[in-house]
């Protein structure tokens, strides 16, 4: 199952690049929630799809944004840690920017349920309970 969950999120990466937001969504519950507070701290939990993209793909960034998965790690029976390369584009300054942080995704029933981003990736094996060591046995 949980190679499965690991597909899941793979193939959603992969059309959310691509703009294809019908399949990307095709695999999130309505009910989706998008924790950020560990990168900004009065931040609200996003819930839903719609949430989701004006979040992502509005504001500053102007629909630059690029979610490049480095690589998928399969914590457990319901979890995907991903280590994730964020790029973006300021709007109206240009200015390109960068950003390695982890996504700990949540999948129940063959949805996913929710991601709670992670600012860097030791911080998130923590979260998850695994070592730089597990990690690597992952890859």
């Amino acid at each position: 199952m949980s190679q499965e969950n690991v597909e899941i999120v793979r193939r959603g990466y992969e059309s959310m690049n691509r703009r294809d937001f019908g399949t990307a969504f095709q695999r999130v519950a309505p009910d989706f929630e998008l924790d950020l507070s560990s990168l900004y701290p009065d931040a609200p939990v996003l819930r839903g799809a719609d949430e989701l993209m004006r979040w992502v793909y509005s504001g500053p960034w102007g629909g630059s944004v690029r979610l490049e998965p480095e690589r998928f790690i399969d914590v457990d029976a319901d979890r995907v840690l991903v280590f994730v390369r964020v790029t973006a584009t300021g709007e109206g300054s240009g200015v390109p920017v960068e950003l390695r942080d982890a996504h700990e995704l949540t999948i129940r029933e063959g949805l996913l349920v929710r991601c709670k981003v992670h600012p860097d990736r030791d911080t998130a094996l923590q979260a998850v309970g695994l070592s730089q060591q597990d990690a690597h046995a992952d890859s």
